[in-house]
């Protein structure tokens, strides 16, 4: 992690946790941070374009129907359209009612009253739509729900919120176009694989596949239990469903394809013969990763022919530290994928892969200022390198790729793309 710069810091008034930072993906290509602290307070984080250079930018949203007193728990934003803004941004509070046994618990949706290739985050931020809870808010997501004619052909896609709650349920959020409100519908209707939990459920990860007709769901608990499901989004019906159980807290589960080597042994700079290896299509492999708080966390080894059955422990050098977060990225440009876990003792841990022996060990731990409690890998700068945004207890951390290792790392790759001049 040598080549990441720490570019910029933001200061947050009052910690946060592991649910409140969020990226919004406008149409014009730029990814915005949203985050959050429990005391109300809402920054939005983003890179103006300052001829010659980019300057980072903060400023402070009132987000309404926020009251005094109460707690943000989680936050997510979604884009509902890829070419024009449409912006939606749920965020889950709690507050203390008359009562002082009992708790007051609501779900704000925030979104735009029309499409518009203009982003206002300030106008966005005053129209809400409150949903009141009868249980704790965990983990707030968005996913596809995908319908399907009769005869099996792809009919419609959209996007809807999905919310752990204390009561071992997930619940599902979704548009009512006609009325421009969000109602809960039955979430087992549409995801089977929503069933009750032993415990609340602390993080919920959702990918699909094979042009949307299979949905891999991994869910984990406070209690350690641990759920992959694979579902038949044609016919709404599971094709398996595999679970186990850790002796402590999961603190997040994450599903990510394994990258397929490309190797270019075949293509010889010294002739103008090039062979192109016919290369089988096969199916990708999907791997998981379990971060488990105080255990060493999980890599859960393509789960699509092993289910849970093929894994191995990810090595914890201190015994003391609880894990928080996880990102899985290529962050060194090798076309291979690492493994970057956050710590409460204000580290970064990175795992990387060995080709040889096919396994993974500890490469390195980068100190921050503060624990960490959450991570995302994302281009917020717009320039096409993407950054590593970490949410820790006191603020916003921007690290930036040094441009001389992005220099390099590009000239190695148009070498090896390049074809040599033809001589007389």
């Amino acid at each position: 992690m040598e080549q990441l710069k720490d570019a910029h810091y933001f200061h947050m008034p009052f910690q946060g946790n592991i649910y409140t930072m969020t990226e919004l993906r406008l149409s014009n290509g730029k990814v915005p941070i949203l985050a959050a602290s429990l005391k109300r307070d809402i920054f939005y984080f983003e890179y103006l374009e300052s001829s010659p250079t980019l300057e980072p930018a903060t400023k402070e949203i009132s987000f309404t129907y926020i009251p005094s007193g109460a707690e943000i728990i989680s936050i997510d934003a979604f884009n509902k359209s890829s070419v024009i803004n449409v912006a939606v941004i749920g965020i889950t509070i709690i507050k203390n009612s008359n009562d002082s046994d009992s708790l007051e618990t609501f779900l704000n949706i925030y979104s735009q009253l029309e499409e518009d290739e203009d982003f206002n985050i300030e106008n966005i931020a005053q129209n809400c739509l409150t949903l009141e809870l009868n249980f704790i808010p965990y983990h707030l997501t968005h996913t596809e729900l995908i319908t399907w004619d009769k005869d099996y052909n792809f009919n419609k896609k959209e996007i809807v919120f999905v919310l752990s709650g204390s009561d071992h349920q997930i619940h599902i959020y979704r548009e009512n176009p006609m009325e421009h409100i969000y109602k809960e519908i039955d979430s087992y209707e549409f995801f089977p694989e929503f069933t009750k939990t032993p415990s609340p459920i602390v993080w919920i990860d959702i990918l699909y596949m094979n042009n949307y007709e299979e949905r891999i769901t991994a869910i984990g608990c406070e209690c350690g239990y641990l759920k992959l499901i694979k579902v038949d989004t044609k016919v709404k019906k599971t094709v398996y469903n595999f679970s186990t159980r850790f002796t402590n807290y999961i603190a997040k589960v994450n599903l990510y394809i394994e990258n397929e080597t490309k190797h270019l042994e075949n293509f010889n700079k010294g002739t103008l013969k090039i062979c192109c290896e016919k290369r089988e299509i096969s199916r990708p492999i999907l791997n998981l990763v379990v971060v488990n708080s105080i255990l060493p966390s999980v890599l859960f080894h393509d789960v699509l022919k092993f289910g849970l059955s093929d894994y191995i422990p990810l090595a914890k050098h201190d015994p003391c530290i609880v894990y928080t977060s996880c990102i899985v990225a290529d962050i060194d440009f090798d076309a291979q994928k690492e493994i970057l876990l956050g710590t409460s003792s204000q580290e970064i841990v990175l795992y990387k892969r060995d080709s040889k022996d096919n396994k993974w060990y500890l490469e390195e731990i980068r100190k921050i200022v503060a624990p960490v409690l959450s991570m995302k890998y994302i281009d917020v700068s717009g320039d096409g390198v993407k950054e590593l945004i970490v949410s820790s207890m006191k603020g916003l951390h921007i690290f930036q790729h040094d441009p001389g290792f992005v220099q390099k790392k590009l000239k190695e790759k148009i070498d090896l793309l390049t074809i040599p001049k033809i001589g007389t």
